[in-house]
C-alpha cells in the first residue's frame, strides 16, 4: 500500500471529492486528528442535507418501500453540484411530502380510535349479559359500582368477603365461569369503596376499562361501535391504497432523491479528513500500489492544474496500512468466507484465490450426486441473476444470493463427484467414471469401495495439509524470520515422512520393520487408490530399509523441530506440540469426506427402499469413447429421487458445506493463515437506485 497526498484549491473540493469517488480506491488517514484540528463548519446546503435526508428517510418507513430493493429503472441524478442535486430532491419532497404526512396522520388517528371503538365494544358485550348500563359503574353520591372479571375460584370467597364488609347491603351478579375466569358486577354502599376496592385487588379482580362516551344499553353501546369500527376499517383500507398508490408511482424517484442524499452525507462526512487553509484544500488516503497512475489521471481529468499529487511509501505503514485484496468479482464468496476468518495481514499470503477451487471441490466430493449437484448449479444461477438485478431475497436467503458464484461452483463439482462416484439423486444407477468405486468388478461386488473412499479423503486431507505448510515456509520466507523457515521446513519434511509411512510402508509386525532387508515404497498421492498401500504396483521402490527411511524422514526432522521450537521459549514448545498433534488428528479429520458421501449413500437408499417409486422414470443407456456411464435398463424411482433431494439433499448439503468450511477454517489456515490483517475500506459511492450524470473536465486556468 502507499500513501497518496493531494492538495488542491480549497474551492476545488468537491471536484477532489468527485474524483476520488470514481477512483474507488482510496481509504482516507484522519490527519486532522493527528493534527489536533478542529472539523470544518458546514454550509447551509450542506446541512440542509442532513436534514432532507432524514425526511425522505420519514416518507420511505411511511410508504413502507424497501430500500434495499430497487423498484424500477435507476433515476439519473446530477451530480457535478450539490445544488442541483438538491433542487432535484427537492422536487420529489414538495410532490409528495405533505400527502404522504397526511396519510401517516390520518393512519395514527383513525388506528387510535379503532382501539377505542375495539375496546368499547369489548367492555359492551362484557357488560351485556349482566344487563349493566355503562353510565351506572362508578362512584356516585350514595352507592360503588363495579363490573370487571375475577379468576373463578375466587368467586365464593369474594362473595363471603361482601357479606362480612358491607353486613350484608350489597347488590352482586355473576355469570357462568369460563375459561378459568368469571364476569361479575357488584355495587355497594359509598363509604365501603375503599375496602371493597382492596379486597377486589387481593382476589385478582379486573375491572372492566369503560371508553369514555359509552352511554346507554350494552347492546346499543355494542352495536354502535361495531358499526363505527366497520366504517374506521373501511377508512384504513382507503388510506392504506392511497400509500400503495403513492409509493407504486413515486417509489423509484424516492429512493433515487433518498439515495442521492445519502451519498451526499458521505461526501460531506469525508471532509472530515480534510485539512484547509485559506487557499488550498489536503488529504492523505491509502492507495493500492500500481494505481497512482490510474488516481492521478482521473484526478487531473476532475480537478485541471490546480493540483499536486505526491506518492510515498511512510515509515507507519508497516504497522498503520489497511490490506487490498485484489481477487476477482467472481471470487468474492470465496473472499468473504476468508474473511469472516480474520482479514489477511497485508504482508502475509491471501488463500482466496486457492480456496476458490478447493473448497468446492472438497464440497463435491461430500455430496457428490449429479442430480442434486444440477439443483445446487440452478440455484446458484437463479441468485446470480437475482444479484445482478438487484433484488433483495431477505435476511436468512441473502446468504445464498451474495454467494451465488460459489454455489454454481459447488454445483458443478457435486455433478463432478456424482460421475466419479456413481449417483443420481441418491440412486446408484450411473456407471462410475473412476473404476476403483464402480459397484461391481468382473461382474462380482466390489467389496472395498468404502475402502478406496477412505483413502482418497485421507489422501486429499495429505494434500492439502501439505500445501498449507508450505505456504507456511513461503510466509516465513517472505517475513525472513529464519527460524521460522526452518521449523516450517522441518514440518513440512516431517509430514511428507508421515504420510509416507502411513501409505508407503505395509508391515504388520515390528520385526519386519526394524529388518535391515525391508523395503520402502514412495507414496504418489491419488495414484495408489484401488491399490492399497506399501509395495502395490504402483508406488516406485526406495532403495532404504523402514527403519532407515523413518530415521531420515521422521526422526530427523522431528528433531530438528523441537530443538528449534524449543529455543523460542514457550510460545515454540506451543506451537511445537501443536504441530505433533495437528498432524495426526487434522490428517484423519479429512475422513469426514468419506464419511459424508457414504451417509448420503445409505440414506438416499433407506428412501428408495421405504417410499413407493410410483413412477420408474427409464433412464437412457449412455457411453462416451467407449465408457459405459449410464448402463442399460436403469430406471430411477421418481418419489424416492423428491423425497430424499429435498430431505436427505438439503440436510447433507448444508452438513457437506460446514465440514468443508471446518476443514478450512481449522485444518488448512491452522498451518500457515493466521488474519489479523485491517481490512481497506475505500471511498465510494454505492448506488442502486440512481445513475450519476457524467462530469464534464474542468477548466484548468484555476489558480492554485
Amino acid at each position: 500500500m502507499l500513501v497518496a497526498k493531494v492538495v488542491s484549491h480549497r474551492d476545488l473540493d468537491r471536484k477532489v471529492i468527485l474524483a476520488l469517488e470514481e477512483f474507488a480506491r482510496m481509504e482516507f488517514i484522519d490527519v486532522r486528528r493527528q493534527a489536533g484540528l478542529v472539523d470544518v463548519k458546514k454550509s447551509r446546503d450542506e446541512q440542509t442535507v442532513y436534514t432532507i435526508r432524514d425526511r425522505l428517510i420519514r416518507i420511505i418507513e411511511t410508504l413502507g418501500i424497501d430500500r434495499d430493493r430497487r423498484m424500477g429503472d435507476r433515476t439519473e441524478v446530477e451530480d457535478a453540484d450539490l445544488e442541483p442535486s438538491l433542487r432535484q430532491v427537492a422536487e420529489v419532497i414538495a410532490a409528495i411530502e405533505e400527502e404522504v404526512l397526511e396519510i401517516e396522520k390520518d393512519i395514527a388517528q383513525s388506528s387510535l380510535e379503532l382501539d377505542h371503538q375495539c375496546a368499547t365494544r369489548d367492555v359492551a358485550a362484557s357488560l351485556k349479559p349482566l344487563g349493566i348500563d355503562p353510565r351506572r359503574l362508578g362512584a356516585t353520591e350514595f352507592t360503588f359500582t363495579i363490573a370487571g372479571v375475577i379468576p373463578s375460584g375466587n368467586l365464593s370467597q369474594l362473595e363471603w368477603s361482601l357479606k362480612e364488609v358491607t353486613e350484608e347491603t350489597y347488590a352482586f351478579k355473576s355469570m357462568p365461569p369460563k375459561k378459568g375466569t368469571c364476569v361479575c358486577s357488584l355495587s355497594v354502599p359509598v363509604d365501603r369503596k375503599d375496602a371493597i376496592e382492596r379486597i377486589l385487588s387481593a382476589l385478582g379482580f379486573i375491572a372492566f376499562d369503560v371508553p369514555e362516551g359509552s352511554e346507554g344499553r350494552p347492546e346499543e353501546i355494542e352495536q354502535n361501535a361495531a358499526s363505527r369500527i366497520a366504517e374506521i376499517e373501511q377508512e384504513l383500507e382507503n388510506l392504506e391504497a392511497r400509500r400503495e398508490t403513492i409509493s407504486h408511482e413515486w417509489g423509484t424517484r424516492i429512493l433515487g432523491a433518498w439515495e442521492q442524499m445519502d451519498v451526499e452525507q458521505a461526501r460531506i462526512d469525508v471532509k472530515s479528513y480534510f485539512v484547509y487553509t485559506e487557499q488550498s484544500v489536503k488529504l492523505w488516503g491509502w492507495i493500492p500500489d500500481g494505481t497512482q497512475e490510474e488516481l492521478e489521471t482521473i484526478l487531473r481529468a476532475r480537478v485541471g492544474a490546480a493540483l499536486e499529487v505526491t506518492f510515498e511509501h511512510p515509515d507507519f505503514a508497516e504497522h498503520d496500512s489497511p490490506t487490498y485484496l485484489d481477487n476477482p468479482s467472481y471470487m468474492e464468496p470465496t473472499e468473504d468466507v476468508v474473511c469472516a476468518y480474520g482479514v489477511p495481514d497485508k504482508d502475509d499470503l491471501d488463500p482466496t484465490k486457492i480456496q476458490w477451487l478447493s473448497f468446492p471441490f472438497i464440497f463435491g466430493l461430500m455430496l457428490a450426486d449429479v442430480g442434486q449437484g444440477f439443483l445446487v448449479l440452478l440455484i446458484g444461477f437463479a441468485a446470480l441473476r437475482a444479484k445482478r438485478r438487484g433484488d433483495d431475497w431477505g435476511q436468512i436467503m441473502g446468504y445464498i444470493q451474495s454467494g451465488a458464484e460459489g454455489l454454481i461452483l459447488m454445483g458443478i463439482f457435486a455433478m463432478i463427484g456424482g460421475l466419479l462416484f456413481g449417483s443420481l439423486f441418491g440412486a446408484e444407477v450411473i456407471e462410475p467414471l473412476w473404476p476403483v468405486f464402480a459397484h461391481t468388478i468382473n461382474g462380482e461386488h466390489n467389496p472395498y469401495r468404502a475402502a478406496h473412499m477412505l483413502k482418497l479423503s485421507i489422501e486429499i486431507g495429505a494434500i492439502q495439509i501439505a500445501l498449507g505448510i508450505f505456504l507456511k515456509i513461503y510466509n516465513e520466507l517472505k517475513h525472513r524470520h529464519v527460524k521460522g523457515v526452518i521449523v516450517a521446513i522441518s514440518y513440512f519434511w516431517l509430514y511428507l515422512g508421515f504420510i509416507n509411512l502411513l501409505f508407503g510402508v505395509s508391515y504388520n509386525n515390528i520385526e519386519a520393520w526394524f529388518d535391515p532387508s525391508g523395503t520402502v515404497n514412495l507414496w504418489i498421492p491419488i495414484a495408489g487408490i484401488g491399490y492399497g498401500t506399501g509395495n502395490n504396483g504402483v508406488y516406485p521402490l526406495l532403495p532404504l530399509s523402514a527403519m532407515t527411511f523413518t530415521l531420515i524422514a521422521f526422526l530427523v526432522p522431528f528433531i530438528i523441530m523441537a530443538l528449534v521450537s524449543f529455543a523460542g521459549g514457550m510460545d515454540g514448545v506451543v506451537h511445537f506440540l501443536e504441530y505433533a498433534i495437528g498432524m495426526i488428528s487434522h490428517t484423519v479429520s479429512y475422513a469426514r469426506i468419506f464419511a459424508l458421501n457414504t451417509v448420503h449413500v445409505i440414506l438416499s437408499e433407506v428412501f428408495f427402499t421405504l417410499v413407493p417409486g410410483i413412477i420408474d422414470i427409464p433412464l437412457p443407456h449412455i457411453a462416451l469413447g467407449g465408457i459405459e456411464i449410464i448402463p442399460e435398463g436403469m430406471v430411477l424411482p421418481l418419489m424416492g429421487a423428491i423425497v430424499g433431494t429435498f430431505i436427505v439433499g438439503i440436510i447433507e448439503g448444508l452438513l457437506a458445506f460446514m465440514h468443508t468450511l471446518r476443514l478450512h477454517m481449522v485444518e488448512w489456515y491452522s498451518k500457515f493463515y493466521h488474519a489479523g490483517g485491517v481490512a481497506f475500506r475505500p471511498f465510494k459511492a454505492f448506488r442502486k437506485h440512481t445513475i450519476a450524470i457524467a462530469l464534464e473536465p474542468l477548466p484548468t486556468n484555476i489558480p492554485a
